[in-house]
């Protein structure tokens, strides 16, 4: 049975994800057009045009490689490019064994007590795995006894298929600089495991470096089988599990993963302690002690996009500042309606700052700090920061003009750089110094005007891809550091629906909270609402299977790729066809909690809160947006309590 791949899930799919979340957001949509193709059936398949330029390339023969996505939107699809090259990069792995005994004293080694965080004392993280229509979710919780342990739910139904595995490396690491365990000092694989009804049929696998690579792992036994009763019960039971029995095809001396997998067409909840390699049977491996939950003062944002909607209504206006106290906001991100007009070099602002007046004020006094907020993709570009930076010369105006009680707080962007169709090639670095350039001159503006300044960025902006390159990186510096550098906080678009796991909330920010409380900076993490479409992620290249991309010519610069699925037939009539070679589903239930309940955003934010206030820096949540998120509360089911 094979299981996913995290590289691909982690380093790569987040950033391809809530890279075109506004793209889906904005709808820019692609076109279809006869360039040599039928215009009926051009119109079936989703095609979009693409500028050769943008990307190094003048002739579209020197496409070799490609990779796309492809949002299922509910009226088409619809295709976002993630990358174009002519070759596909070698990601080249060592030779010779790679192998490790970690330190340890005494006759056992602790991979973990699985009490608190994402990491285990082997760098290895954990994370659930599922194949429609099955379901599968991990996280660190209390059992009904109050002891932390690992916990996984799980909907098993054919043909998917549900698990969750250990890694026992650093995945994170370039496989250059990656160490898989050296078992030979042990003789066996022990943890402590119980079920939350009894008879659970859970399956024991492994993986070597060499299974892990292939994304694959061998059946070891049930559980059931290792356990003192014979069987899985509700109380706590110590699996001793021999090494000397493992598959003839498993490296002890590499060991990279322990999968866990549901068996049969069942459901239910399983836990897991206390996981060691040890010397021999029976040697007492010690287990957490009661941890107290992490709590911390932390604060409670929300973007605001329709504003106009608000302030022309004295109704939505009490509505709003009603959710907000019931909600337990603190800050509001609020779109500033304005209009803007050039001549020649300089931009007017055009701004009725008399109907923000009431709002700010009925805001202020419910002691909610507002920060005006604006963005646009264009706005990173320099030829458009004079307009950005009139408009902030414009709100400190106002706030010089103003009583305290109808001030704004703060500024704060939301620009989304990698947005722009020259982002993803070869004009990256300048779009990036331009991006960066403005947020320095919008913070020595801001502090001037007494406006504390943030910036929303994606997780991904410390990130990545599959071949280990930076996902955005300027002269050898992550962005999202560069970023951190300069403002007073920033909002990460940290859009996971599940709290632990190595594509949770709290592994996609714990970076960016160390940066900054190392800098004396301030981080939001931000959750999504919002309705967003599944996607599948596809590459292309010159030999594969599956479906196809048709490349067409439509001048000297630009070109139109059309998609055609497998199974579907398209005559190419001279185009140049690319085959898939890889296809990986990513539904949007990993992103949105829009189709989830209640419950599923309060476990996330109480988990994430627990794991996060540990950092200085933590300084609560956002949420997308009050636009989704008040209709979307309202469809749930009543909450006794507040969903901080």
């Amino acid at each position: 049975m094979r299981y996913p791949r995290l590289l691909h899930k982690i380093s790569l799919l987040p950033k391809r994800i809530d890279r075109y979340r506004l793209m889906f957001i904005f709808s820019l949509l692609s076109i279809s057009c006869n360039l040599g193709i039928s215009t009926h059936l051009a119109q079936s398949f989703p095609s979009k045009e693409v500028s050769l330029s943008n990307w190094g390339l003048s002739h579209p023969a020197q496409i070799g490689y490609l990779s796309i996505g492809i949002l299922h939107k509910k009226d088409k699809d619809e295709i976002v490019i993630y990358d174009i090259r002519e070759h596909k990069p070698i990601l080249k792995t060592p030779e010779g064994s790679r192998g490790r005994i970690p330190s340890f004293e005494g006759d056992f080694f602790l991979v973990s007590n699985f009490n608190q965080g994402n990491i285990n004392r082997l760098g290895g993280y954990f994370n659930g795995f599922a194949r429609h229509p099955s379901k599968a979710a991990v996280s660190i919780s209390k059992t009904s006894e109050d002891v932390p342990a690992l916990t996984y739910n799980f909907e098993n139904q054919s043909p998917g298929f549900s698990g969750f595995w250990i890694h026992l490396f650093d995945f994170k690491a370039h496989p250059s600089k990656r160490f898989f365990l050296d078992t030979t000092p042990f003789a066996y694989l022990t943890f402590s495991f119980r079920g939350e009804k009894g008879d659970e049929k859970i399956m024991l696998r492994m993986a070597d470096q060499v299974l892990e690579k292939k994304e694959d792992s061998l059946l070891i036994g049930e559980v059931s089988s290792f356990l003192p009763q014979g069987k899985v019960s509700t109380d706590w039971q110590t699996a001793w599990v021999p090494l000397s029995g493992l598959d003839a095809r498993i490296n002890r001396k590499e060991l990279a993963n322990v999968v866990f997998q549901a068996a049969g067409n069942s459901s239910g909840r399983i836990f897991v302690r206390d996981m060691a390699f040890a010397k021999k049977k029976g040697v007492a491996i010690p287990s957490a002690k009661n941890d107290q939950d992490g709590s911390c003062s932390s604060n409670m944002a929300m973007w605001l996009w329709e504003t106009d909607k608000i302030t022309n209504s004295p109704e939505e206006q009490e509505t709003l500042l009603a959710f907000c106290k019931r909600h337990q906001i603190t800050d509001l991100f609020v779109q500033i309606p304005y209009e803007a007009e050039k001549e020649g070099k300089k931009w007017t602002i055009v701004w009725d700052s008399a109907r923000m007046r009431p709002l700010l004020s009925k805001l202020h006094r419910a002691g909610i700090r507002v920060h005006a907020l604006d963005g646009d993709p264009r706005f990173a570009l320099k030829e458009w920061h004079g307009r950005t930076l009139t408009l902030l010369e414009k709100i400190i105006q106002y706030n010089r003009s103003v009583s305290p009680n109808e001030r704004f707080y703060g500024v704060r962007y939301d620009n989304e750089p990698y947005l722009l169709p020259q982002f993803g090639g070869v004009h990256k670095e300048t779009v990036l110094k331009e991006y960066l350039e403005l947020a320095e001159k919008s913070q020595a503006l801001a502090r001037k005007g007494g406006l504390t300044f943030g910036v929303d960025i994606p997780f991904w902006f410390d990130g990545y891809n599959e071949f280990f390159e930076p996902a955005v990186a300027l002269e050898g510096h992550l962005m999202s550091e560069l970023i951190i550098d300069v403002v007073d906080n920033v909002g990460i678009m940290d859009y996971r629906t599940v709290a632990y796991g190595a594509d949770g909330v709290i592994a996609h920010g714990t970076n960016e909270l160390e940066y900054a409380a190392k800098k004396g900076k301030k981080v939001f993490i931000g959750l999504e609402t919002v309705f967003l479409p599944d996607e599948t992620i596809y590459d292309f290249g010159p030999k594969g299977i599956g479906g196809q991309v048709l490349i067409q010519t439509i001048d000297s610069q630009k070109i139109r790729m059309t998609f055609v699925p497998k199974g579907e037939t398209l005559d190419p009539q001279g185009a140049l066809v690319l085959h898939q070679t890889r296809q990986v589903q990513v539904p949007a239930t990993k992103l949105t909690f829009d189709q989830k309940k209640l419950t599923d955003l309060e476990e996330v934010m109480r988990y994430s809160e627990k794991e996060l206030c540990r950092f200085p820096s933590f300084n609560g949540f956002v949420i997308h947006s009050y636009e989704s998120y008040r209709p979307w509360l309202e469809k749930q089911k009543p909450s006794n309590r507040a969903v901080k």
